[in-house]
């Protein structure tokens, strides 16, 4: 249950407090020493690449993806992912940082693919307006509570 707070001045006109900025303090997973990454694969062993558990052991790192360029429209942020997000390597060789990656990019595709969907107008909110600009630069966000979030704007 969540409470819009609004302000109200003395000419009864309502104003609405600035929206709440989450930090995120997780760790780079570029920034992981040897060791660490060693300890991660290790935990991860116990799990089947790329299933839900092991991606969700990643979701402890952030990880910055490739940015899409401010010149193309967020309705076509969908087709520019798909067309040019790819890992080269062969999936038997994929590393820790190559699965979160992938687990990065698959969010943002669903996420782009919710706006694509369900058509974002302008002019954008705010809320929008935030997560546009996170699937264009790359930040990567636990896309299950951005999706509910986006699809109950459009229902």
């Amino acid at each position: 249950m969540k409470e819009n707070k609004k302000l109200e001045t003395s000419n009864t006109e309502v104003v609405a407090e600035p929206p709440i900025q989450i930090i995120d303090n997780r760790r780079e997973i570029d920034d992981l020493s040897d060791a660490e990454l060693k300890e991660l694969e290790k935990e991860l062993e116990q799990y089947d690449k790329d299933m839900w558990r092991h991606l969700d052991c990643l979701q402890k790192y952030k990880h910055i993806g490739e940015e899409i360029p401010k010149d193309v429209p967020f309705t076509e942020y969908f087709g520019y992912i798909i067309r040019n997000f790819r890992n080269p390597k062969p999936r038997k060789e994929w590393t820790v940082r190559d699965y979160k990656v992938d687990a990065a990019k698959k969010a943002r595709k669903m996420a782009a693919f919710t706006i694509k969907d369900h058509g974002y107008k302008e002019p954008l909110t705010d809320r929008q307006k935030r997560v546009v600009e996170r699937i264009r630069n790359g930040t990567d966000f636990h896309v299950f509570n951005s999706m509910e979030e986006i699809r109950k704007r459009f229902k």
